[in-house]
């Protein structure tokens, strides 16, 4: 062997892994590199460049830093970089360079799989090294965003690449995959597109406890197109759709391509004790009192958000989450006692709950809808009825109250089949009148929160499409709008109660919050749109040209304000003890903030007027 060449594999012997490999490939492996010099402040590798190859620094020294600079690493003698590279053919994340003059030698991407075939262990060591500052970069990332972790965009916490599968692959050849790569999932990739997830609970759900054909192509048993977020997501909204959709492995795409997977854990570790997570550790509650116990800390959990600032649409997401993972619990508890139930059915959110504007002190609204073989399966009224109860009751107990018109599934009248539902909707429409009105409302705000959704989507469908084209229907509904009057004299001043309970107080939820409500649902309908939160209604109906696009903005920008105000009232509630209302004392507000009330309440009354035109309100 050439001396030079000798002295390489002398180098090699006393690095890490190299010293771990067989005489044999390391007397073989110095010919196949090659030497390359670099001067003190030179760029190696750039971010977003390519990279096929792996740097072994013979002398010298090179920083790792982040795309803005941000050191990460520093590589000296006997260390390697680049290996993310060869991993997976992405660009670089990072920038890599010489800190002071370097030699270099460089290992290509076929001679790196071809050692790596011969001792596994080699992959294993980089694997480590390259999860390990794809942590350090996720910890700078969070430091840049002020420590918060859920306010980091979740492409930046991915601590390893995406892992993916052709579909044509085998099932024993994905799980010897997931198994090489150490991961619990796999991304199941067709030309570059995500078109479905393979699991370790596929595994054994799905082919040991079903004794499949390891043989069949992964792509029959695979989860198909699964729920994924855009690396640009911040964390919070990742863990929530985590939470609302309950899955637990979540790809992060970039585009189409896939980026990465972050799992519940992932984020929960990343976030520690963040009251966020407080649904996914209801949706693990061992019983119905250990639902209450944990759901009762929503007050406290309202308050750690408006210290933090957090916007009300998010406290508003996260509370909600919290009343879906506690019904979903309830539910699952339910069924350990009674058993499964006799028909598909779904439970259903109406109300502040669909919307995902649930407040501290929301009361319960819920129904269920059944399929269409309800009436020809034994005991099933019997069974809804009890599971119902035992849901409605423990909903109570755990903080969301008993709806004081029992709009809820306990009541028979909430619990129909779908085609029970559909006429019974299409008479609120086509009659209405008080209680009619009253029921509609509500149950225009529906989600699905259990079981089978498809149930409710003729229902859907059929509602919006009569509302739609039932202009009777659109002008009793502007009637409701404009009957919520926000609390302005003639001159559009405020104007306080007089007497009672809460005299010099203005009531912030039915005097601006309910009539935003209304009007955002009914330029909603109008529109024929199939959004429920308030804030998606009137972007939706500025789009489609129902309402013009400042009206909906103002309208939206009242909206968010008048929810923090009434989360901020309800923090300072919590905190002393008291029950939570929404009557607020304008002299408690600073300046600034009873001038934006003032033009809040000025915005919804325009609207209001605007109503009252369009629909002839005033001939009803």
């Amino acid at each position: 062997m050439d001396v030079e060449l000798v002295e390489v594999r002398d180098f090699l012997a006393r690095c890490a892994p190299f010293d771990e490999l067989a005489p044999s490939i390391l007397d073989r492996l110095p010919a196949r590199l090659t030497q390359r010099y670099h001067r003190r402040g030179s760029t190696i590798v750039g971010a977003g460049q390519p990279n096929d190859t792996l740097h072994i620094i013979r002398s010298g020294a090179v920083e790792i830093c982040d795309p803005d600079g941000r050191l990460l690493d520093t590589r000296d003698e006997g260390d390697c970089f680049g290996y993310s590279t060869l991993a997976s053919a992405i660009p670089s994340r990072y920038r890599m360079e010489a800190v002071a003059d370097t030699l270099l030698l460089e290992m290509s991407r076929e001679v790196f799989d071809e050692v790596a075939a011969e001792h596994p262990v080699l992959r294993d060591f980089f694997a480590a090294r390259s999860d390990k500052v794809r942590q350090d970069l996720a910890s700078v990332r969070v430091a840049a965003a002020g420590g918060d972790v859920l306010a980091t965009p979740v492409g930046e916490l991915l601590t390893r690449d995406a892992v993916t599968i052709g579909p044509d692959a085998s099932i024993r050849e994905a799980a010897q995959l997931m198994t090489s790569r150490r991961v619990s999932a796999l991304l199941v990739v067709d030309a570059g597109r995500v078109i479905g997830i393979f699991t370790d609970r596929d595994l054994r759900s799905k082919v040991v406890a079903a004794d499949a054909d390891t043989r069949a192509p992964v792509s029959t048993i695979m989860s198909p197109e699964p729920v994924s977020v855009d690396a640009r997501t911040r964390a919070f909204d990742a863990a929530l759709v985590q939470i609302e959709r309950g899955v637990h492995h979540l790809p992060v795409l970039d585009g189409d391509a896939p980026m990465g997977m972050v799992t519940t854990s992932d984020l929960l570790r990343l976030a520690q004790g963040d009251p966020v997570y407080l649904a996914a550790r209801i949706s693990r509650a061992a019983d119905a009192d250990a639902v209450a116990e944990l759901a009762g800390r929503v007050p406290g959990l309202v308050e750690e958000f408006v210290r933090r600032g957090t916007a009300p649409q998010d406290i508003g997401r996260v509370v909600t989450a919290t009343a879906d993972a506690a019904t979903r619990r309830l539910i699952a508890l339910a069924e350990e006692e009674l058993g499964p139930a006799p028909v598909p059915y779904c439970w259903v959110g109406l109300g502040s709950q669909a919307r995902g504007e649930l407040g501290v002190a929301s009361d319960q609204d819920n129904a269920l809808v059944l399929a269409d073989e309800e009436g020809r399966a034994p005991g099933a009224d019997a069974y809804f009825s009890a599971l119902a109860d035992r849901v409605c009751r423990g909903l109570d107990r755990a903080g969301f109250a008993l709806c004081p018109g029992e709009v809820m599934a306990s009541n028979p009248a909430w619990r129909r089949t779908t085609s029970e539902w559909i006429t019974r909707v299409g008479d609120w429409i086509g009659a209405p009148e008080a209680d009619a009105m009253l029921h509609a409302q509500v149950f225009f705000d529906l989600r699905a929160v259990h079981g089978d959704a498809e149930l409710l989507a003729p229902i859907r469908r059929e509602m919006l499409e009569r509302a739609r084209g039932s202009a009777r229907f659109q002008a009793h509904l502007a009637r409701i709008a404009c009957e919520w009057q926000p609390p302005l004299g003639f001159f559009r001043g405020l104007v306080v109660a007089r007497r009672g309970e809460y005299r010099n107080t203005l009531e912030i939820k039915a005097g601006g919050i309910a009539p935003v409500v209304q009007i955002a649902r009914l330029h909603a309908i109008a529109a024929g749109v199939d959004e429920v939160s308030t804030l998606d209604r009137l972007d939706a109906a500025a789009r489609a040209g129902t309402i013009s696009r400042n009206d909906a903005e103002n309208l939206a920008e009242a909206f968010r304000f008048l929810r923090r105000l009434a989360y901020r009232h309800h923090a300072l509630q919590i905190a002393e003890g008291r029950p939570q209302d929404n009557n607020v004392d304008p002299r408690s507000l600073g300046n600034k903030d009873r001038h934006r009330l003032r033009a809040a309440f000025r915005i919804i009354a325009t609207a209001q007027d605007a109503l009252s035109l369009k629909y002839r309100v005033g001939q009803m």
